[in-house]
Parts: structure tokens; sequence; C-alpha cells
């Protein structure tokens, strides 16, 4: 039987949520029944090694220089040959710094990109834009498919996306799909009507991977032996660090000890920095940069804290509760989709006092602790036969009930 053609599309393959998703789906694909192709907006990120053998990688749509900062950009792409896409960047740049939210910024950002990508050569069967934003554009725009499906990884409303902007990509989607039941409905509320087509996949965990891997060391870079506390995100405005740094300044004040550690990249680092050194967090808190493999950090921290102002389903927490750490979030839209609070886990206001209160409790309560590790220890949250709801779209079936 002829293997069905797919395509992949995706910004990049650095070390977030979205990223890891992806290549957690390409790494248990059915390739006997289908022939997949990945197309990145820019070859880069810390999972693009990651991306199994039996993927065809397409030449990324920009150089991985794009994506710099404008003023490192622009000459390394003059000097390159590629004036086109440095004309590109530079109205890219403008438009993305004119007022709005994230969706009219990606909405004016793709109306100057579309005239600089490529479409591919190829038809395929089907074609699954992994994001919202530029791959969803492009899969309806540019990509020629039997079907077209697409993802949203949040909150529609929270996320700060425009319907009336998207309304006409998301009607020539077979399919939009997003990972929770609260961000379905969140797209039931922006696309009234439009019930039908949207569908609910959530993210795949390995649980035997994750706890694989977990056992290699956790280099924390310090020899502290007091308490640890973990948050893996992107350093961007979305998660909150912001307000965990000011949750950090009150505990410190009140004399609690402990080490608040922080994986990740984003374009927050240089001010949430200054932040920290402002506030008197030098050594309290710690920025370990991206992280290829997080899960030594996740066994060795003693609890897990997502300080975010919107998510979807985050990974970060899924991966947390598979490797049974207390956890606390914020009252973010979709946090009790996620953890039940005060039965594996705390869910807090959304304030630098909300989270330093209960990360003191935490912190004090060695007995709370215990009891969320149990909770957490005695469920089994591996899916991975969630991958097969993708495939049903891909087959253009009907979508399993609920």
């Amino acid at each position: 039987m002829e293997k069905k053609k797919i395509l992949f599309l995706n910004f990049s393959l650095h070390s977030g949520g979205i990223e890891k998703s992806l290549v957690t789906l390409l790494s248990l694909f059915d390739y006997d029944r289908y022939e997949v192709d990945l197309q990145l907006f820019a070859d880069e990120g810390l999972f693009l090694d990651r991306v199994p053998e039996q993927v065809h990688h397409l030449p990324s749509l920009f150089p991985g220089e794009y994506r710099k900062n404008i003023r490192e950009a622009l000459p390394i792409l003059l000097r390159q040959g590629h004036p086109l896409i440095a004309l590109c960047r530079l109205l890219v740049t403008f438009a993305g710094k004119t007022r709005g939210e994230m969706g009219d910024r990606l909405y004016r950002m793709w109306r100057i990109e579309k005239h600089f990508v490529r479409a591919p050569k190829k038809e395929y069967d089907a074609v699954v834009a992994f994001m919202e934003g530029q791959p969803i554009y492009y899969a309806v725009s540019k990509v020629r498919a039997k079907r077209k499906i697409g993802f949203i990884h949040g909150d529609y409303g929270a996320m700060g996306l425009n319907a009336d902007l998207d309304r006409r990509y998301v009607a020539r989607l077979d399919a939009l799909c997003t990972v929770s039941e609260s961000c379905r409905v969140a797209l039931c509320k922006a696309f009234p009507g439009g019930d039908a087509k949207f569908h609910v996949i959530y993210n795949i965990i390995s649980a035997r991977f994750m706890r694989q891997m977990a056992e290699a060391s956790a280099d924390f870079g310090d020899s502290f032996t007091g308490p640890r506390i973990l948050t893996i995100a992107r350093l961007s405005h979305q998660k909150g660090l912001d307000l965990a740094l000011l949750a950090a300044m009150l505990m410190k004040k009140r004399g609690y000890a402990f080490r608040w550690y922080i994986i990740g990249v984003g374009p927050e680092e240089a001010d949430l920095k200054l932040q920290a050194k402002e506030l008197g967090l030098s050594e309290t808190v710690v920025f370990l940069g991206e992280r290829g493999n997080p899960y030594p950090f996740l066994r060795a921290c003693d609890i897990y804290a997502q300080t975010s102002r919107f998510e979807g389903k985050s990974i970060a927490v899924d991966e947390a509760m598979v490797m049974a750490r207390p956890i606390l979030l914020t009252d973010f839209s979709t946090a009790a989709d996620q953890i039940d609070s005060e039965k594996n886990g705390l869910i807090v206001p959304m304030t630098p006092e909300g989270i330093a209160e209960g990360l003191q409790r935490l912190l004090s309560d060695g007995a709370l602790r215990e009891r969320f590790t149990a909770a957490l220890s005695a469920c089994d949250y591996t899916n991975e036969g969630e991958i097969e709801k993708l495939y049903v779209l891909l087959e253009g079936k009907p979508f399993p009930a609920t």
C-alpha cells in the first residue's frame, strides 16, 4: 500500500513545550503508513537532533540568522547573499513593533513574509500546522494538501489572538486541534458555529522515556543543600516570571531559605536577570539557560512552580506530575485542567503575594509535600494513545467521541 504523504509545519525546534510535543509525536509516528516531511521556518533549536531519521527535514523557509536580533541579522543576511530576506526581516521588525495584541502582530508579519516564502513543490495528503500564527497561515495559503489540520496550544482568547483576522484561515482548515477541553471551549467562543472541527488532542507524555532520561545527574551549578524550587519556561511575559521574582523577594525578606532555578531562554531574559539583580536575588534565583534534558532537574527539585499568566496545557507541568513533584500553579484559566488544588498541588492567586504564600506553605509543610507526591505517584500519566486521534484526522475519519 502506498504511504500517505504528510507535511508538519512549525517555527523552529527550540526547547519549548510545543517543540517538545512535536518531536515526541514524531518519535511515535507510524512510518510504515506515512511518509513524513518537516518544514520549519528556521532550522534552529536543541530538539533538532531529536527528529527521527525517518522524517525528511526540508530546507528551512528562512536562514537561521533570520530570527536573530535585527542588528545581528541584517549584516549577516546581506553578507550571505540574502538581500530580499534581509528586507523581509527589516519590514517584519517594524510590523512586530507596532501596537496591538499578539494576533495582530502575527498577522501583520505574515502579510509581509508570505511574499518571501516559497510554496512546497509536493502535493500532500495532509498538512499539520503545529502552531498558531504563521504555520497555520502558511498551510492554508501555500500548501497543496487534501486535508489541512491546525493546532492551537493555548487558550485562544487569553493568548491575544484575533478571531476577525484568523476566521478566514480557520474556515479553510479541515480540523483545528487544541490541548485541553478548556482550550476547545475558548475556540468555540471565538469562532461560533465551528464546534464540529475543533478537537482535543492532549500533549503526548511518555513516562518511561522521562524516567530513563531523569537518571542522569542534575548539575545545578552550586553546592546548595536547602530546598530547591524549579520552573521550566520560555522567558516571556506569558510565563509570569516577573511575578515569580517579586514572590522570591517577599519570601527572602521573610527569612525563608531556598533557591529558585529557572530553565529556559526567551525575549525577556536580559530584563529578568536585571530585575533579579535589582531585587537582590542574584544568588537566590539561578537562571540555568536551555537544557536539552530537564528531567534530572525535575527529579532533584523539591517543588515545581509555574507562575504563568496563561497556558494551554503546560507540558512542563505534565512532566512535573510524572516525576511526582509537589506543584504550585497560578490561577490561569486552564490550571484546573492539570491539577486538583489541595489534592495533588496548589493553585494560587496570580500575584506575587499569592505565589509567595503558596510556596511558603509548601516549604513549611513537609507532610503536605509528601501528600501531593503520593497522590501524583499513584497515577499513570502516559497517554501515547493520543496519537491515534491524529491518525483519524489524517485519514478524514470521524473524530472519536469523548
